[in-house]
């Protein structure tokens, strides 16, 4: 009884010991994301991953307690089958949650809780491999926070799978403790990490494959088990039952490839490819080092500098030479002189391959040579390359080097170097070699060997091993440092060492104050009403695309019904086919066709969330479903979200009010004089001709009010939405430009002037330096009465050089008109400056931000709420 109540207090001490360590680690995470947990019910650093993320970890409690078989046959993307492994099902993570569903937390605050303890638990799996590795809890600190709080998991925080990585550290743990000691219960605990880690998030568990293997290799050599039955068998059965336990969670991937063709296509691959310059570029999260890598090419891209102190203390493991206990190991038998015998012939097919290597890098996937690097690509004859060259390293160093060992076999075995030093240098090569995807042949080879890689498209997220191994390093390196120091210095303890190296690391990593958002926990009225509403069909929701997809996903957590739109790693081809029917142009009757056929039983309108642009379209679409009676208004829910059912598949759906707005027919004319935002949705084009026409006859940029009158004009009697509105805005302008040329205004600039003259006058108001040949082409058109002013004027006007190098500019001043209401030079601005600034802004970044940094300044929501 004695011996009992001994061990039970044992473990009880043991388990307080752990939890205390957790804690400190979550003491950590509040005090470096601050003031993150003082908004753990609704803090988000955007409204978009977290919000798909939150669906995910509930949909994953939900089903489990109703319907666990069909996990994978989630509520979205309906009616597609196997819709949850469209993304990480992260149901290792969300498992460990499911009691905050139990108590009434919503899906958003259980995501947010997660994104907290995901930090922790991670640097608390990383400390327990520190501290299995060499003995010292002072090197696992250190290896925890690093591997905690780096740089890249804070670029991570919008996704909880990713961020949650405690079975990354873990599994390697589980592998070297059964090395170690190769007991049942170890193995379990082997399998188990194993399992769990592929559980938690398919990308980690994809990416430790080839590291696990290749360290389990090394612990085998190093310890002498090659031939150690019970390594084998027990170790054998472990991960083969974690590996058929993974089937049910992997099956469903195979599924989704094979029904719907979801596969990484290799220009997707090479988007998130990273170059080594990369790994100087930080997550401007960071406080210390955020504007590192501004100068990196697409730096803003890669964010993967680890920090400057975890590649000191690396550095510091590779340079000091490190204490390690003598092990007691299996001797292992050396090499016979055979195979001695095979390093000439290994020699000779080495210089053969790296020739081979150089001819396929320069002409890979050629037809040259009959077509012959087109199989022996650059990929292969690199991997087939570093094979040999590690087999001939395994047999026998060359000569050349002064080798102090015989081979390669020899150097891993020795006691120069721990455990923890080779898994730590595996962990960094390897997910460096991830990071650079197709910009090395590393990746290439995995993605055509291992189906698992074929799903792979954010291949930097390999950098987490990396990081792993750097940690690992770094708490050698600062064990080194310390012990080195204490020597000289016998006054300054080791422990105080360790104690300013994890103050400096964590004020190095430090985040704080974090940038967060409040995100949207509860649900709105019209996601109340859809819970309650029995329904054949799914649901859509427009607009569809872009971030208003995650809010659907998020509230798709609350009515719990099918839902036809949506996002997630691949998208459902209803989904493409509705945002490409509604992204521009008029909403076409194809769209309501589509429909009916999914089926959809209800269609909610998110007015709010409709860019202003395209307002008028959406409205001409509802008006002629609602004219035909194939859709019927229910209601409005909190001022903003329109329900319809449509009739084919809710017939008895009965409407409970009238239409909130007066939907009518209407031309662009009353459409853009009603709200001139118009001018930027399907006039757009016929917009910007119109800006160039006014630069081409004045040589300056038009004036709001005169422009605003030549639209309406040219929008006159053309129906918004209708079928023929692009070829009849084309048509209306060719007769605006016909009577534009005999306005008095226009012929009292040019109606005196030669016809070369008029030419020349319009490519100087152009600047675009007509070319001889086309210069002399108009005149002799004009002299043969082949063409006339207006047609002249419209070439130019349409000249692509023209259009080209008024893009931008145009683009800009139609915001200011139609948000606006002004020239860009009236007050407040009262000069150019305001307009140069977006110009250079849409010149350096693009024009897809233009819109909303237009409708969100104090100038337009004053406006807008006037009217």
């Amino acid at each position: 009884m004695f011996h009992l109540r001994k061990s039970v207090a044992r473990i009880l001490r043991a388990t307080l010991r752990e939890i205390l360590i957790l804690l400190v680690f979550c003491f950590f995470t509040a005090v470096l994301t601050w003031p993150y947990v003082t908004r753990l019910r609704d803090a988000v650093v955007d409204k978009g991953d977290p919000y798909l993320v939150s669906w995910i970890m509930w949909w994953d409690y939900h089903q489990t307690f109703t319907d666990p078989l069909n996990l994978f046959h989630a509520n979205v993307f309906y009616p597609l089958k196997y819709t949850l492994a469209f993304s990480e099902h992260g149901y290792g993570i969300a498992m460990l949650f499911f009691p905050l569903y139990y108590f009434g937390l919503t899906p958003l605050t259980v995501q947010t809780v997660a994104l907290f303890f995901g930090f922790a638990v991670s640097g608390y799996g990383a400390f327990r491999l520190g501290r299995t590795l060499t003995g010292s809890t002072a090197v696992a600190w250190v290896t925890g926070i690093i591997f905690a709080f780096v740089p890249y998991r804070f670029n991570m925080m919008s996704q909880v799978l990713y961020v949650f990585s405690p079975w990354m550290p873990l599994v390697f743990e589980a592998l070297v403790l059964f090395t170690r000691k190769r007991s049942k219960s170890r193995a379990v605990w082997l399998g188990f990490a194993f399992f769990m880690n592929g559980l938690s998030t398919l990308s980690w568990f994809t990416f430790t494959l080839l590291p696990f293997g290749l360290f389990a290799a090394l612990l085998l050599t190093r310890h002498g088990l090659w031939r150690d039955r019970n390594f084998w068998l027990r170790a054998g059965v472990a991960l083969v039952v974690a590996t058929v336990a993974l089937l049910p969670f992997m099956i469903p991937y195979a599924l989704v490839s094979r029904l719907y063709g979801f596969k990484r296509s290799i220009e997707e691959i090479k988007a998130h490819s990273a170059t080594p310059s990369h790994w100087l570029s930080v997550e401007n999260r960071n406080k210390l080092w955020n504007r590192m890598g501004e100068g990196v090419h697409e730096g803003w891209k890669f964010k993967l500098f680890p920090g400057l102190l975890p590649i000191l203390f690396s550095l510091a493991a590779l340079l000091i030479r490190e204490t390690v206990p003598p092990r007691d190991t299996v001797p292992m038998p050396t090499l016979s002189s055979s195979w001695l015998a095979w390093v000439p012939r290994l020699d000779a097919l080495i210089t053969a391959l790296f020739a081979l290597s150089l001819l396929a890098i320069g002409f890979d996937h050629s037809d040259a040579f009959y077509n012959l690097f087109d199989n022996l690509t650059s990929e292969r004859m690199l991997a087939l390359l570093t094979i040999a060259i590690m087999v001939r390293l395994s047999i026998a160093y060359p000569s050349f080097l002064n080798p102090v060992r015989a081979n390669l076999i020899e150097t891993v075995r020795s006691d120069r170097r721990s455990d923890g030093f080779w898994l730590g240098s595996v962990l960094v090569v390897i997910g460096f070699f991830f990071t650079l995807g197709w910009n090395f042949f590393f990746f290439r080879i995995c993605y055509q060997l291992i189906p698992l890689f074929k799903s792979m498209r954010v291949v930097t997220r390999g950098a987490m091993l990396t990081y792993l191994g750097l940690a690992i390093l770094s708490g050698l390196g600062v064990k080194c440092l310390a012990e080195r120091i204490n020597l000289r210095f016998p006054q300054i303890q080791v422990r105080h060492i360790f104690v300013i190296a994890c103050g400096l690391l964590l004020i190095e990593f430090n985040a704080a104050p974090l940038k967060i958002v409040r995100g949207d926990p509860f649900p709105d009225a019209v996601t109340l009403r859809l819970k309650e509403t029995s329904m054949r069909g799914g649901i859509v929701h427009l607009p569809a695309g872009g971030d208003n997809n995650y809010r659907y996903m998020l509230r798709a957590a609350d009515h719990q019904k099918p839902l036809i739109v949506g996002t997630s790693g691949f998208n459902s081809p209803i989904e493409n086919k509705i945002e490409s029917l509604t992204h521009s142009g008029s909403i076409s009757d194809e769209l309501m066709t589509l429909l009916e056929s999914v089926p959809t039983s209800y269609l909610v309108v998110a007015n709010n969330a409709i860019p202003p642009e395209r307002i008028p379209e959406y409205h001409a679409f509802l008006y002629r479903q609602l004219a035909s009676g194939r859709l019927r208004f229910i209601n409005r829910f909190d001022g903003r979200d329109d329900l319809y059912a449509v009739v084919k598949n809710e017939p008895q759906a009965k409407s409970e009010t009238a239409l909130p707005v007066s939907f009518s027919m209407r031309d662009w004319s009353e459409s853009i004089q009603e709200d001139p935002v118009g001018l930027l949705g399907q006039p757009l084009n016929v917009s910007q001709k119109l800006y160039r026409l006014h630069l081409v006859t004045s040589g300056k940029m038009p004036r709001y009010d005169a422009f605003k009158s030549d639209l309406v004009e040219i929008g006159r009697g053309v129906i918004v939405g209708s079928e023929a509105q692009e070829e009849q805005l084309t048509a209306r302008f060719r007769e605006f430009i016909d009577a534009w040329t005999k306005r008095e205004s226009f012929i009292k600039s040019f109606g005196q002037l030669t016809d070369t003259q008029f030419i020349n006058q319009l490519n100087e108001n152009a600047g675009i330096g007509l070319a001889p040949l086309e210069h002399q082409e108009l005149v002799n058109g004009l002299g043969s009465r082949q063409e006339t002013r207006s047609s002249v004027l419209l070439k130019i006007v349409e000249h692509p050089r023209l259009v080209e190098k008024e893009q931008n500019r145009s683009l800009v001043a139609l915001h200011y008109f139609a948000y606006l209401r002004r020239n860009p030079s009236d007050p407040p601005d009262g000069d150019l400056r305001g307009f140069n600034f977006w110009l250079s802004d849409v010149e350096r970044n693009g024009p897809h931000k233009l819109a909303a940094a237009f409708s969100e300044t104090a100038e337009y929501r004053q406006y807008a709420k006037k009217h």
